[in-house]
């Protein structure tokens, strides 16, 4: 059944014998998609079937015939003009509602594009592969508190490359870094035994959770490890994330953040500056760990970007804190 989106999208689905339903393509003229809670007749959406956002979607017959006599093609390609299959050849960002419980194989094959995914707590189900070759994925926001249980452990278990996750519940935000990683097999012996090798923090960051919660001090323990083996853009980021957003750390672990993060002060204020991070370094600036030096040099560099805004900013958080 072909029903209307919120933003004058067309979603083309199957109703399942529970009345509820199974997302098959969706059709479009937007990069950033918000699917809805309650469809037409109250119907909401469970799961996102296989192919749906991929280029080449791949439509059981009747769903295809349904979308032609719409006038929106065979559901892969479009008469030019009208709406087209959303796809990870436009697609950036996808919200997915709180209803949408599974991925199905390949939902999102080839989506190369797509930068920012949310999702809610009770997506749990993720079939294999569903997030192939969508090498953009950097930013994931799920819908829940920290402490709830989620399906995150299940979606960090397809996404091997450096993520940032955010916790958004209401007024409340945890977010924090998931270095990259990867996986190879070696061979051992004529006996045709294979041993997994693994490169990167970011697996061992992946596992720390327990019941479907996470483990914020397993995941602090992964640090000084990472230390030895990680990029500084990926230490900064995991080091500040956990201090601005400092859900059940400990003091132990907010010392090592905090050391890090002065040892790299002038790198880490001019990381700051060039990507204009106001919020950040706002917090920064109050911090009796950086030094009047390393504000100073982030001024230079400020001035040096052209940034009068951000020149004025470091002075006055800087001042607002010696007052």
């Amino acid at each position: 059944m072909l029903l209307d989106g919120t933003g004058g999208e067309k979603l083309l689905c199957e109703e399942t014998e529970d009345g509820v339903l199974r997302l098959c393509r969706v059709f479009g003229s937007v990069d950033t998609l918000v699917l809805p809670e309650t469809l037409a007749g109250g119907r909401q959406i469970r799961t996102i079937g296989a192919y749906c956002f991929a280029e080449k979607g791949r439509l059981p017959q009747s769903l295809a015939d349904e979308a032609m006599e719409a006038g929106l093609g065979d559901g892969t390609s479009a008469p030019e003009g009208i709406l087209r299959p959303l796809n990870g050849n436009y697609l950036r960002e996808i919200t997915l509602p709180d209803t949408v419980t599974c991925l199905e194989t390949y939902a999102f094959y080839n989506c190369r594009k797509l930068e920012r995914l949310t999702v809610g707590a009770a997506l749990t189900e993720i079939n294999s592969d569903a997030f192939m070759n969508c090498r953009a994925l950097h930013t994931l926001v799920i819908r829940a508190a920290a402490g709830d249980v989620t399906g995150l452990p299940f979606l960090l278990n397809q996404l091997t490359a450096e993520l940032s996750v955010e916790f958004a519940k209401a007024d409340t935000k945890v977010r924090l870094l998931y270095p990259e990683y990867t996986e190879s097999y070696e061979e051992i012996g004529p006996a045709h035994i294979f041993s997994l090798h693994v490169e990167g923090e970011g697996y061992r960051a992946r596992k720390q959770f327990v019941g479907g919660r996470l483990d914020a001090s397993g995941y602090d323990t992964v640090f000084e490890k990472a230390c030895n083996e990680e990029q500084f853009l990926t230490l900064m980021k995991m080091a500040l994330y956990r201090l601005e957003y400092p859900y059940a750390l400990s003091e132990d672990a907010r010392s090592r953040y905090e050391n890090y993060i002065a040892a790299h002060e002038v790198a880490v204020l001019e990381q700051l500056v060039q990507a204009q991070d106001e919020e950040t370094l706002r917090m920064l600036c109050g911090q009796p760990l950086i030094s009047d030096e390393a504000i100073q040099a982030a001024v230079v560099r400020a001035v040096a970007e052209g940034w009068t805004r951000g020149v004025a900013g470091i002075i006055r958080w800087r001042n607002s804190h010696a007052c």
